[in-house]
């Protein structure tokens, strides 16, 4: 199957059009090489000065880059495009819907669907980041995060280690409470304790409060509902796993998966997070 790219080059058999296709597939090449490829492959009559016209407008366009008398594509340009369209994708294929001041809430709701509840969490991870990095002396700096499992640090817990250690250096307060009591959560407090987070079980039969998992994160609040059936098979881990150290992270893996429809919210809203932290903040003990 040839793989074929719409570029706004103009038409597809625009000598921009051409050099580029030519060289996603065989590079380096220099501009008589160009030249020959676009007249015998494509049959179009095409002068020297013409590609070389083309190749220099695409480099100065940070497209392609020029190394002696050899050009070939720019990786970060590859880099910075996969970026930017994996943003439009969201955006546009998963269906992001935005809402003012619904109901009698101010403020910003974005709505986005993912396919597992890992390709969720990334997402969940990439807007933390996200705050973090833009967060500035004076801002809400309160983080609040309710779960009926803490499974996230699990399979990053170097990660979650680092990232909490950053948090308190910016002057950020983290608490965390899960609505279950496994061994396996108890191991996972411990671990939190260990790192500074504020840490609390209190054991809840809601099936509301099984899938429902919220985080604040200043004015910023991200919430999601998991699917019943991904619900139970965490909680059969959390049974079986009891310490962290011997647990099964491929099973953990298949889980989190798993092909399965997860929305995932994010609300902008000063006031609605205060009231949160302070829920679930009350329920924190030392």
């Amino acid at each position: 199957m040839t793989l074929e790219i719409t570029l706004p080059f103009g038409k597809k058999t625009n000598v921009k059009s051409l050099v580029f296709t030519i060289l996603t597939k065989e590079y380096p090449l220099k501009i008589i090489e160009l030249t020959n490829f676009i007249r015998k492959r494509y049959g179009k009559s095409v002068t020297f000065q013409a590609v070389r016209k083309a190749l220099l407008e695409l480099v100065n366009s940070k497209i392609l880059v020029k190394d002696n008398k050899t050009f070939y594509i720019n990786k970060e340009w590859v880099k910075e495009s996969k970026r930017i369209l994996d943003e439009l994708y969201l955006e546009i294929y998963e269906g992001k819907k935005l809402y003012k001041k619904e109901e009698s809430i101010e403020g910003e709701i974005s709505v986005f669907t993912f396919n597992s509840l890992n390709e969720m969490i990334k997402f969940w991870q990439n807007l933390i980041d996200e705050w973090f990095k833009n967060f500035k002396p004076g801002n809400p700096n309160i983080n609040v995060y309710q779960a009926a499992h803490a499974w996230e640090g699990l399979l990053h817990l170097d990660r979650e280690s680092r990232l909490m250690g950053q948090l308190k250096k910016k002057g950020i307060k983290s608490y965390i409470l899960s609505t279950d009591n496994t061994p396996l959560d108890k191991n996972i407090r411990k671990f939190y304790l260990s790192i500074g987070v504020k840490m609390y079980i209190s054991p809840s039969s809601s099936s509301f409060d099984k899938s429902y998992y919220v985080g604040t994160y200043g004015d910023m609040i991200i919430e999601s509902r998991y699917p019943r059936n991904l619900v139970k098979e965490l909680d059969n881990f959390f049974k079986i796993n009891k310490t962290i150290e011997n647990l099964s992270l491929n099973d953990l893996s298949k889980i989190v998966n798993k092909r399965s429809s997860i929305k995932l919210t994010v609300i902008k809203n000063l006031e609605m997070a205060k009231q949160i932290n302070k829920s679930i903040i009350s329920q924190i003990k030392s």
